[in-house]
């Protein structure tokens, strides 16, 4: 596997289309980063990977997450929600 990664697409929904993805291996395991994000991925759900979007996408495999993590700037946002919430 290249060092940036591999390109493919991933599910996460059954009811979603695949997104852009990239998968990472390195000594310490396996990550999927999703482009374009994905709200309340969670431990325990399943994560498909694919080839493409459509009928003649390949899976290529998969797996079940152990961990979710959100980009800084949402990890704000949600915090900043919180916050209001809590002093409302």
């Amino acid at each position: 596997m290249a060092a940036d990664g591999f390109a493919c697409f991933a599910k996460v929904r059954s009811t979603r289309q695949p997104a852009p993805a990239i998968l990472r291996a390195d000594a310490s395991g396996v990550s999927v980063e999703l482009l374009e994000g994905e709200a309340g991925v969670a431990p325990g759900q399943a994560c498909a990977l694919y080839s493409g979007i459509g009928e003649d996408a390949r899976v290529y495999g998969g797996g079940f997450i152990l961990r979710s993590e959100r980009e800084a700037a949402a990890e704000a946002a949600l915090k900043g929600l919180l916050q209001s919430v809590v002093a409302a």
